[in-house]
């Protein structure tokens, strides 16, 4: 028999590190709170530098991982944590159905149509070969995939070609049972249709959670600083847009806005903040790794941040690039611009002075503000899976 040490109760996949760190770590503290004898351990591309404060027991890369049944039976893993579908997840989720292991999905971002890779159109997802050098391997994935469930990899590029939307449902419902975690834990109860009707989950597998980025929260009517807050993407560094599309971003919003109000650059974990050194005035202020800060005012494009700051502000303004599908965000907007000239019209019309909270409840039902915490409970229904086999 394994000796406790070498196993692996609860098995957290994906790809990148900073994912790692905004769900993972974070969970498995609290269930290590909750409960110190579980076993856990992670799957990533690269290794966290300080070990120490993941509250894992075990760190693993992905591309040592060579065969995959080996790996999880070695281990005896009882569950595996996944963060929305993507195509190396389901291939995770593929092997994990066949062994009878258990799986938890989690919604860690907003759902629409180019999102990323996996959500966006066959049309969309050949163009972005050009940009993003992953695509390339995902397509060895699917093969792999379809080698071992014995499935025709020609079939499957047929049907993608065929139906051409959605990659992430196509894939999915290609195998069976369905690449689909045994339950979901979502941000708020507005996905709860897409989940069932377009993933295929049971209604009774749907668990709402909360948003992670409104831990900690504290709803105030306290009167927010009279200040600017961009909260930037990585559409450069993942190259869905060019240096030179966003310098002409940077340089509008530079020149529209006043030059004595306060303006908070909210960086992503992985931005270049190179892109930035346009702002090299004295009352810009850049924040990587705290929170976001409680403004009037709200500047963006497609973040899950959004979502916090409508529940400072309903002055938010979203900056179209050219080309661009609908932002889910756009709903709530103040107003969409894609030009120095519209930016600078729509500043004017907002009071920076002072801000109405008239859209926190719509959004609330999007992202649930969840005061026992998202990952709190997150870690309780992970539990109680493992214990009990079910969630309530």
């Amino acid at each position: 028999m394994m000796n406790k040490k070498n196993k692996i109760d609860i098995l957290f996949f994906e790809r990148p590190l900073v994912d790692l760190k905004r769900y993972a770590f974070r969970i498995a503290k609290k269930i290590k709170e909750m409960d110190g004898s579980f076993s856990m351990a992670s799957i990533s591309l690269e290794l966290p530098d300080n070990i120490c404060n993941t509250y894992m027991d075990k760190h693993f890369l992905r591309k040592e991982i060579k065969n995959i049944d080996s790996f999880l039976k070695k281990y005896e893993v009882k569950i595996i944590i996944f963060t929305n579908p993507r195509i190396p997840d389901m291939e995770m989720i593929l092997h994990a159905h066949k062994m009878g292991i258990k799986t938890v999905m989690i919604q860690e971002g907003v759902i629409f149509e180019g999102a990323n890779i996996n959500d966006v159109s066959a049309t969309n997802m050949i163009s972005s070969l050009k940009f993003i050098p992953k695509t390339i391997s995902y397509f060895g994935i699917l093969h792999r995939m379809c080698k071992y469930d014995s499935k025709s990899y020609f079939k499957l590029l047929c049907e993608i070609i065929k139906k051409k939307k959605n990659i992430v449902k196509i894939v999915a419902q290609y195998f069976c049972p369905y690449l689909i975690g045994d339950y979901v834990l979502m941000m708020g109860d507005y996905w709860k249709d897409y989940y069932i009707n377009t993933m295929g989950y049971p209604s009774d597998r749907v668990k709402i959670m909360g948003d992670h980025d409104l831990d900690g929260f504290v709803v105030s009517q306290n009167s927010k600083e009279r200040a600017i807050c961009y909260i930037a993407t990585i559409l450069v560094e993942d190259g869905s847009r060019t240096r030179t599309e966003f310098k002409k971003f940077t340089d509008a919003l530079n020149n529209v806005l006043d030059k004595d109000v306060k303006l908070y650059i909210k960086l992503h974990p992985r931005s270049d903040i190179s892109l930035y050194s346009t702002f090299n005035r004295d009352n810009v202020e850049f924040i990587r790794e705290g929170s976001l800060p409680s403004v009037t005012c709200y500047i963006g494009h497609r973040s899950t941040l959004l979502a916090r700051a409508l529940y400072e502000s309903d002055n938010l303004l979203i900056w179209k690039f050219k080309g661009e599908k609908a932002d889910f965000f756009e709903q709530f907007a103040s107003d969409v611009v894609s030009t120095e000239q519209e930016l600078k019209n729509a500043y004017k019309k907002m009071n920076i002075d002072t801000c109405t909270n008239k859209k926190r409840e719509k959004i609330s039902k999007v992202y649930w503000l969840n005061m026992d915490g998202s990952i709190n409970t997150a870690a309780k229904m992970i539990i109680q899976y493992l214990n009990e086999g079910y969630i309530l």
